[in-house]
């Protein structure tokens, strides 16, 4: 399929919380080849490496897709340029080309983005270090890779940085390294590679959210099963299968304690982000700058009216699913930005949000956390039980190919022949995949998107590609559900109605922070208000009385206040 193509919605395929109990029956009938624990994005990468074989699958999780790690990362496909440092050359060219075809795959989604690493009289890092680390990542990222970086690097000088970020203080620089990453939305992603591995699946697969494994069940010491809880109906229900696949990210160790596998994995390490205006801070491109506390490095990062700064990177033994930024954390990240943005002059009531993750980082005794190693590692103890870890965001295709292939290897899957047996064989396009030059020609031809602002239009094709025409469908039979949600923002209802019957999100929670980013780009000063337009359309389509309204109301409201500095 060519990314300009056109992709419609199966009806058949339509996924929401309304179908839940017929997921559920379809959980206990159906034979799967193998039962996937965790539904970030590496569980999202599994799910699509098995349907792309024909390997029929059920994921859950036990909470919403992507409600770990996955939705509270930097939003960035990268390479990691500072995992050249600590010598991790094998990443860097896995991550930098998995990366480039990202961007192609998904080219709505996954955007280029340029950053600056600079060099200040006196700092750890000298112009002949960035010369050499801004050449040496664009090498190993395009060197034999049919997928090459969007923009060749640069290196400007003070005067030329200035012309180019004029809100970018430069007393002290001797020069700067411009090279290109890509951002995206890491919630969305793993939702596109859930929902892209459904349909490739013909609809023999099933993905759960709020569904808990209570325990892993064994015969004569292999995996025949698991038991599972739901988590919003109430209930056990046991599901067989001869391969299970523990992709529980910060769960992991847990999730073998139930197993009666005693191995202590993770090391949970805490990365917080503070979103400011970015009218405030004025970057038009990114920047990883050098902390002044302690010489760290982390990401300043436009996205549109918002700029995200973060993350840090601290140990962490709290409750790996309420991380929160505190205001240590805030002052952290102000200190050194407010310092390199000489006019931003940021405090803490700048701040319009904050998000804070836990890295299930694989334990490497006597480094600091920043020196973890971010590889991964796959677990097989000769069970059927296998246990992936580790690993970056931008790389979960190939963790995921690999342990298939370690399974398929062992016995527990079908032997893999031909072209499915290759390492790249996932490789290709998304269906939902569309340029902007490609959504504005289809959206001309079908006469759609006329009278909606160019905001919003700018935006539906950003986060839903092919299915942002599915939306502005609606829109051209009802007009009013074009129109924006809040004055300044360009989400519209038309564009909730499409989440609600494609997306599974049974509760406010999963559209204000996973399905969209309304959580982050929106004040939460405004957040009582934009809540309560989201949860009154929820509430009109799945039928909530009155109490359910509020509790879901009053339950993000919760959330939005654990996220606000006091």
């Amino acid at each position: 399929m060519q990314l300009s193509e056109p992709f419609v919605l199966n009806p058949s395929l339509s996924w929401n919380a309304k179908d839940r109990g017929v997921a559920l029956k379809q959980a206990v009938d159906r034979d799967f080849a193998l039962v996937i624990l965790g539904a970030g994005i590496t569980g999202a990468g599994l799910a699509r490496e098995a349907a792309l074989r024909h390997l029929p699958f059920l994921v859950v999780d036990q909470d919403d897709f992507a409600a770990g790690t996955s939705s509270r990362s930097s939003k960035l496909a990268h390479g990691g340029m500072r995992y050249l440092a600590q010598g991790e050359f094998r990443l860097v060219r896995e991550a930098t080309t998995e990366r480039n075809w990202l961007r192609q795959a998904l080219p709505h989604l996954v955007r280029p983005l340029a950053f600056h690493w600079c060099a200040f009289r006196g700092g750890p890092d000298s112009p002949a270090r960035i010369r050499l680390g801004v050449t040496l990542y664009d090498l190993l990222s395009d060197l034999g890779s049919p997928f090459k970086n969007a923009h060749p690097h640069r290196f400007l000088d003070p005067a030329e940085l200035a012309r180019l970020e004029p809100a970018f203080g430069t007393e002290g620089l001797l020069m700067a390294g411009r090279y290109w990453d890509t951002t995206l939305d890491d919630a969305r992603l793993t939702l596109e590679t859930l929902k892209e591995a459904r349909n490739l699946s013909g609809g023999r697969s099933v993905a759960l959210n709020y569904v808990r494994a209570e325990r892993i069940l064994l015969e004569g010491g292999k995996v025949t099963g698991v038991e599972l809880a739901d988590g919003l109906g109430g209930g056990r229900f046991q599901v067989r299968c001869p391969c299970v696949v523990n992709a529980t990210g910060i769960w992991t160790d847990a999730t073998l304690d139930r197993a009666g596998v005693g191995t202590r994995l993770i090391r949970p390490t805490k990365g917080v982000h503070v979103v400011v205006p970015n009218a405030r801070l004025g970057n038009r491109g990114a920047f990883a700058l050098r902390s002044l506390d302690d010489g760290r490095s982390f990401f300043v990062l436009p996205r549109g009216p918002i700029s995200i700064i973060g993350t840090t990177d601290t140990d962490y033994a709290g409750d790996p699913g309420t991380p929160w930024c505190e205001r240590a954390d805030c002052d952290y990240l102000l200190r050194t930005v407010n310092a390199r943005f000489p006019e931003a002059r940021l405090t803490p009531d700048d701040i319009l949000a904050t998000y804070a993750g836990i890295r299930p980082l694989i334990q490497d005794p006597g480094r600091s956390p920043s020196a973890v190693s971010r590889r991964h590692v796959i677990l097989d103890p000769g069970t059927g039980l296998l246990t992936l870890a580790g690993g970056k965001l931008t790389t979960f295709r190939t963790m995921a190919w690999e342990l298939l292939d370690r399974a398929s290897r062992a016995g527990y899957l079908r032997k893999f022949t031909g072209p499915e047996a290759r390492r790249n064989f996932s490789r290709r396009p998304y269906q939902v995949g569309l340029t902007w030059e490609a959504f504005s020609a289809q959206r001309t031809g079908l006469d759609l998107g006329s009278g909606v602002p160019e905001a919003t239009l700018r935006h539906l094709h950003q986060q839903y590609g092919q299915a942002a025409l599915a939306i502005l469908r609606e829109v051209r039979a009802r007009p009013a559900t074009g129109q924006p949600l809040l004055e300044g923002h360009p989400f519209c209802p038309a564009e909730l109605h499409h989440i609600l019957a494609f997306e599974n999100a049974p509760r406010l929670l999963d559209v204000m922070l996973r399905r969209t980013e309304l959580q982050i780009s929106v004040s939460h000063r405004r957040q009582g208000e934009l809540g309560a337009q989201v949860a009154a359309l929820m509430a009109c389509w799945y039928g909530w009385d009155e109490p359910r309204r509020k509790t879901e109301l009053a339950h993000y409201l919760e959330y939005i206040h654990a996220t606000v500095l006091v």
